[in-house]
């Protein structure tokens, strides 16, 4: 499986669209992850203009008036949905890969930047770590950091100790950026 994440700060911009493309044309992945879509609806027309497939289904969270939105996109012939949940900052799929019949979970962030959506973000996450039992992915804009080398000028907070926690809780692994210390 071959999957891309990325915070693309918005779709819609022809010029960044094209930047989109050229870089899923580069590495042909099999699911994408999008966050901060800044898009209230997508349809057909907007996903070709970046993905170029027919033979692809996406779901998407649309963005409320300019800020956040997700959307998940996926090549039909290799894998089917079998469940969804849409929260506020998320969207999960459980899904089956066609060729091997193996049932795993992905699921798409992208948390809040305020702190008084904290809770609610922390509140969700854990509903959705309890619901999966089978292989999980989970990726995306936390707009948290799991140590204080990720963000300049950094110390421990509160808010990330509550990310360690619970990255702990539920025994993920936070895979490294390979040559990349930030990922802005």
């Amino acid at each position: 499986m071959k999957l891309i994440t990325w915070n693309v700060k918005g779709l819609g911009n022809l010029k960044k669209n094209i930047s989109i493309k050229d870089t899923f044309r580069k590495y042909s992945p099999d699911i994408i992850l999008l966050q901060e879509t800044k898009k209230a609806t997508i349809d057909r027309k907007c996903l070709l203009s970046f993905w170029g497939r027919h033979s692809c289904n996406w779901l998407d969270i649309p963005a409320s008036g300019t800020a956040g939105g997700i959307l998940i996109l996926w090549k039909n012939e290799l894998y089917e949905v079998i469940t969804v949940e849409f929260g506020i900052f998320s969207a999960t799929v459980k899904m089956r890969e066609k060729l091997t019949d193996n049932l795993w979970w992905i699921t798409c962030i992208y948390g809040p930047s305020t702190n008084s959506d904290k809770s609610d973000f922390w509140t969700e996450l854990n509903d959705i770590g309890n619901l999966i039992d089978e292989p999980w992915c989970i990726a995306g804009d936390f707009n948290e950091i799991l140590y204080s080398s990720e963000r300049r000028g950094a110390s421990t907070s509160i808010p990330q100790q509550k990310f360690h926690d619970w990255v702990s809780e539920f025994t993920l692994i936070d895979f490294p950026l390979p040559n990349l210390q930030f990922t802005w």
